[in-house]
């Protein structure tokens, strides 16, 4: 493997005061994620201190520890001594960066980073080697950790970016100082501490900051406020200018797609040219956001077949919408998880996609809470009402308050139930479920909504 960071590389970038010498082959912040050869740094938060899990790292495997603190009984572990662990992984970012002749592409948006951040990664890498930050890394530690991470003779990085109030994307484009910068969706989350959909704009529109002026940016055109944003992105002079949607005044425009032999075959107009390609079965918006590809291969020049044949194989991202089948006693069943994250308009998106799946049994809905929407919450949760009971389910398990009260405006479904203790809705579920149902389950993260899919898997076999 590549030596990214060394005790010497450290020492010239901060001062840092090696006990011994040492190479790094990659980074890292969780002691429980450590691999052999990493550089374990001791970041300390409000619930925990990083320097508390220097021995489990060193026996994981890590070559060094960054710390910031004085230790003892460390002789056998090799440290690099810093003032602050944190600002030094934002200097071997900004280090990284620097040295990087890769292109950088920055994926923001309320709903959909991730998906898309995954999908590009998959289609780039037909072409050229690239890299992408894992799962959800896409906040103040992620983002400057995955620059950290970036491997040498890198072709294309696609880093996510999120935000949950403003000037935080501000702060980190301008680690990322990207070529391309991406916009899914400008949707109804963070709204606890953004108050409106405006706010959210702006803030997300920070990601036009730091974006090279002569790169490019791909924005969503059927979003909230995309004229808007528009109009900022060419007030800051970007040259280059996207957009993807539905309508015919978008520069890639989707025509179709219909289902067959399990794969969706996506049509679009992409600069007049008529393109298609192979989607897995998975929701609307996954295609949708798929656009946003061919804006990449019009920016670089990339041949269209080469990077958006990668896209019949591409795997939903975990609890984001994984379908499972699964065997409980003789019965067979669907399990859906969708259950990372929960907004308005990703909740209305998964339901729609739920509604479209064909099975012979019943429907189950497991809801739970969406969170950080502000003093509105209660109000957006029971306005969703009429609209989820358009779709056609069968059972609904809601989870937590304001879910509850989304449930009483719900007139038509017979089977309601209202449960905190979510071992007894896995319990439950499988108690009442028979072959040939399905079970979506969709909650903001913290609900822990993933507590019921581990059980209702532990007492199943996957199929």
């Amino acid at each position: 493997m590549s030596i990214l960071w060394s005790s010497s590389s450290l020492k010239k970038l901060v001062n840092a005061n090696s006990s011994k010498e040492w190479e790094a082959s990659g980074v890292e912040i969780d002691s429980r994620k450590v691999k052999r050869g990493d550089l374990f740094c001791a970041l300390n938060g409000e619930n925990f201190n990083g320097h508390d899990f220097i021995n489990s790292a060193s026996e994981r495997g890590a070559t060094a520890c960054l710390i910031s603190e004085n230790l003892i009984n460390t002789k056998k572990i090799t440290l690099a001594k810093v003032n602050n662990v944190l600002d030094t992984l934002e200097r071997m970012a900004k280090n990284a960066r620097m040295r990087s002749k890769a292109k950088f592409i920055a994926v923001t948006g309320s709903v959909g980073k991730t998906g898309t951040k995954d999908m590009m990664h998959l289609a780039l890498s037909k072409v050229a080697s690239t890299y992408s930050n894992e799962s959800s890394y896409n906040n103040h530690l992620g983002v400057p950790l995955s620059l950290a991470r970036v491997p040498p003779n890198l072709n294309y990085c696609v880093l996510e970016i999120g935000m949950n109030k403003k000037g935080e994307i501000r702060e980190l484009v301008k680690l990322v100082k990207p070529e391309v910068a991406v916009l899914t969706a400008i949707e109804k989350s963070h709204l606890e501490g953004l108050k409106s959909l405006k706010n959210i704009a702006d803030a997300k529109s920070e990601v036009l900051e730091s974006l090279d002026k002569k790169g490019c940016f791909i924005i969503n055109n059927d979003t909230n406020f995309s004229k808007y944003i528009k109009s900022k992105a060419k007030k800051l002079g970007i040259q280059n200018i996207i957009t993807y949607g539905k309508g015919s005044e978008n520069n890639i425009r989707l025509l179709s797609f219909s289902l067959s032999n399990k794969k969706y075959l996506v049509q679009a107009l992409c600069y007049g040219k008529k393109i298609s390609w192979l989607m897995p079965s998975l929701g609307e918006h996954w295609i949708h956001n798929s656009l946003s590809i061919l804006g990449l291969a019009v920016y670089f020049k990339i041949d269209f077949t080469k990077i958006l044949g990668a896209l019949s194989s591409f795997e939903v991202p975990q609890g984001r919408g994984n379908i499972i089948n699964l065997r409980y006693k003789d019965r067979c069943f669907l399990l859906i998880d969708d259950s990372y994250n929960s907004n308005p308009a990703s909740l209305i998106a998964s339901l729609k996609s739920f509604s479209k799946l064909k099975v012979i049994g019943k429907k189950f809905l497991v809801l739970g809470d969406m969170l950080e929407l502000g003093k509105e919450s209660k109000e957006i949760h029971k306005g969703l009402g009429t609209k989820i009971e358009k779709f056609q389910f069968n059972v609904l398990y809601t989870v937590g308050k304001n879910m509850f009260e989304m449930s009483k405006v719900l007139k038509n479904i017979k089977y309601k139930y209202h449960e905190d203790n979510l071992d007894h809705i896995a319990e439950n579920i499988l108690k009442n479920i028979e072959s040939g149902d399905a079970v979506l389950l969709k909650g903001s993260n913290s609900i822990n909504l993933k507590e019921i899919i581990k059980k209702i898997i532990n007492d199943c076999e996957k199929l």
